[in-house]
């Protein structure tokens, strides 16, 4: 058995000092081009702070935030939003827009006591406006009612 593993050993050090030259020939994909700068990173977007409810742009559109939430911890035992958004008796209605009845149903449609599990994560659907340019030119009209 001793002269099993001597052997053994003896083969992988003599396959690594003859790999040696292989590993000191190989070279970056891109080549020997250096890593250019790009400029400057991009300047941050500025979130747009309405008092009012920011309107649609088409029917069935989850309503924007009009305020950072990036900081806001959302998982599966916290969500920062339901601190201001949750539907409670006696709360004051002008601090926050309650969240609509239909987060308060489950798939089946049954009524229930809280959000359902499928609405907890808010910022699946609702995302914040920031003061950005369009990425791309459109001409998309707005749904007017």
């Amino acid at each position: 058995m001793k002269s099993f593993t001597f052997g053994l050993c003896a083969v992988i050090a003599t396959l690594a000092t003859s790999a040696t030259p292989v590993f000191a020939e190989l070279q970056s994909l891109r080549g020997s081009e250096a890593i250019v700068v790009t400029g400057q990173a991009p300047t941050m977007l500025k979130f747009i702070k309405d008092k009012e409810n920011v309107p649609r742009t088409f029917e069935e559109q989850p309503p924007v935030v009009p305020h950072e939430s990036e900081k806001y911890t959302i998982n599966l035992s916290e969500n920062k939003c339901l601190d201001c958004h949750m539907k409670e008796p006696g709360k004051d209605k002008a601090k926050s827009v309650e969240m609509s009845e239909a987060h308060f149903t489950d798939r089946n449609g049954n009524k229930l006591e809280k959000p359902a599990g499928g609405r907890h994560f808010c910022n699946q659907c609702h995302v914040p406006q920031v003061d950005a340019p369009p990425l791309v030119g459109t001409t998309f009209q707005s749904v007017s009612k």
